[in-house]
């Protein structure tokens, strides 16, 4: 039985800051049903942005302090918190349900700051051994330039983290303006299966309309850019995981959370009901792990026949490409035939969930207390960091051997994936390695050779080669509207594509075992 209750919310300055709509005032009073979270009474309210972990308490990110009348611990905030902790009114907002009313503070961590990738690295010669730290993101907004062209396409990276958005000229390819920023369905968990399950449970409509209304607010903008200037959006293409694409045409994704993983639909598709006057097209995918983000890096990469680009006799080698991320996604090709696969590889590549280190950062200080001798290659911390765990970064952020097992574990399954493919495909010469997206963005590669997730036959081969989803996805939306390819080319260009499914493989325990610990090899 539930009733209605208070909830002051006991504001710092820094929280003032952040939301100047809001009266500068020290608490806000918010009024509450204890048959519900308190997670769901600050979303609706707007003070937080999101569950990470869909509501489970296995982030333990949602901290916040009851300084009166504090919701009995729940088992699992028991398992995430020290009992002093839980003695000071710590408890998680996701689990919590006080009956009466009380006071809180809002205790979460900040998060790290994320770096949005928006731009595409052309193909170089090798150079693995080079961290690509310093390189520079493109600009939320593109210098203003003269616009040339009478045509321009919209190219949309529709991330699980991320959305980005780019007005391109149609004939030239020149970057007229860009716009970015998170992926509002955040507010219903950070990874894939709690959105499935938010859908699942009645919230498939909102999630639906927070993307779309993402995307109408990216029209307005582009076209109050180009005012007066007599070019027009002729198209737009949009590239995302299965299931991102899913939730945006408002399918049912129940079938994509539980085996056999069967989508709804995963061709070339239009998205309805826009009213935005020009075709707007989703980028295919080729299975239920592997989407049109990854379909839209192949084409950018002219990996595939139909991205018009005939691979010449005296050619050698395979191409891969790797994007990591919550999921891992690879492919391998030699021109003629392709294999891909995905693997889940959790938090642990965009920013560990106790840890709040981004990936590429976790993969170089991993590297370095391997070196220094603070972690073992078994992924075990020296005393007296095995208690109370090592500091690195600035600002210090303290990883645990939690942190470290999450991320042998991830390691483990892409490389055992890497492997996998290379043996499928008869181990051949290593052309070039792509290795796309944000984390290979800034990867040190010679750190992911050290902890032993790239294997040591990559070597001379590696590079960076930023958003080719993005990039891919403005060729593919440009093809489309020129009429260089149709729906029917690249549906028979993607059904010669092998998609093999890990967990089915027989070597893959045995490989994933082997790989675990952090040793080169």
């Amino acid at each position: 039985m539930s009733n209605i209750i208070n909830i002051t919310v006991v504001m710092d300055n820094e929280k003032q800051h952040d939301m100047p709509e809001r009266e500068n005032r020290e608490s806000i009073i918010l009024t509450h049903d204890s048959s519900m979270t308190v997670m769901s009474t600050l979303l609706k309210n707007g003070l937080i942005q999101g569950s990470f972990c869909g509501g489970r308490g296995d982030c333990g990110r949602c901290r916040i302090q009851f300084l009166s009348g504090a919701a009995m611990p729940t088992a699992i905030e028991r398992s995430v918190m020290e009992p002093e902790e839980l003695r000071q009114g710590y408890r998680l907002a996701c689990l919590a349900r006080p009956k009466d009313s009380c006071v809180i503070k809002l205790a979460m961590e900040d998060e790290t700051q994320l770096v949005i990738v928006a731009d595409m690295i052309p193909m170089a010669d090798k150079n693995d051994h080079i961290s690509q730290h310093n390189k520079q993101t493109i600009k939320q907004k593109a210098d203003v330039i003269e616009i040339d062209g009478k045509e321009a396409i919209i190219a949309v990276d529709l991330g699980t983290t991320t959305i980005v958005m780019q007005l391109v000229e149609l004939n030239t390819g020149r970057l007229i303006d860009t716009c970015c920023g998170m992926n509002p369905q955040r507010r219903y968990g950070a990874d894939v299966l709690s959105r499935i399950k938010a859908s699942c449970e009645g919230s498939r409509e909102a999630l639906q309309n927070c993307v779309a209304e993402v995307l109408e607010q990216g029209v307005s903008r582009f076209r109050e850019c180009l005012a007066g200037s007599g070019c027009t959006i002729v198209g737009m293409c949009i590239a995302g995981n299965t299931t991102m694409g899913h939730l945006l045409m408002g399918y049912d994704v129940s079938t994509l959370g539980e085996s056999p993983f069967t989508p709804v639909e995963i061709g070339l598709q239009e998205y309805p009901n826009h009213g935005w006057g020009f075709p707007v097209w989703l980028a295919p995918g080729i299975s239920a792990f592997v989407g049109g983000d990854i379909v839209a890096g192949l084409y950018a990469l002219n990996m595939l026949p139909c991205s018009h680009k005939e691979w010449k006799e005296q050619d050698t080698g395979v191409i891969v490409l790797i994007d990591l991320g919550t999921n891992g996604e690879m492919a391998i090709t030699d021109g003629r035939r392709m294999i891909v696969t995905a693997t889940a590889a959790g938090p642990a590549f965009e920013g560990g969930a106790g840890a709040g280190v981004v990936g590429s950062d976790m993969v170089a200080c991993t590297a370095q207390l391997l070196y220094s001798g603070v972690l073992d290659e078994t992924g075990l911390l020296a005393e007296p960091y095995f208690t109370e765990g090592v500091s690195v970064g600035n600002p210090a952020v303290r990883l645990c051997n939690q942190d470290m097992r999450d991320l042998q574990m991830a390691k483990a399954a892409v490389r055992a994936g890497i492997e996998i493919l290379w043996i499928r495909m008869g181990r051949p010469q290593i052309r070039a390695v792509c290795l796309a997206g944000g984390f290979g963005y800034y990867l040190d590669v010679e750190a992911a050779f050290r902890i032993g997730l790239l294997p040591q036959y990559l070597r001379g081969s590696v590079q960076a080669v930023g958003n080719t989803a993005l990039a891919g996805a403005f060729r593919m939306g440009r093809d489309l509207y020129t009429g260089a390819v149709d729906r029917e080319r690249i549906g028979q260009c993607l059904s010669s594509i092998e998609s093999i499914n890990l967990a089915e493989q027989e070597e893959f325990e045995k490989l994933y075992i082997e790989y675990m610990e952090f040793r080169q090899g």
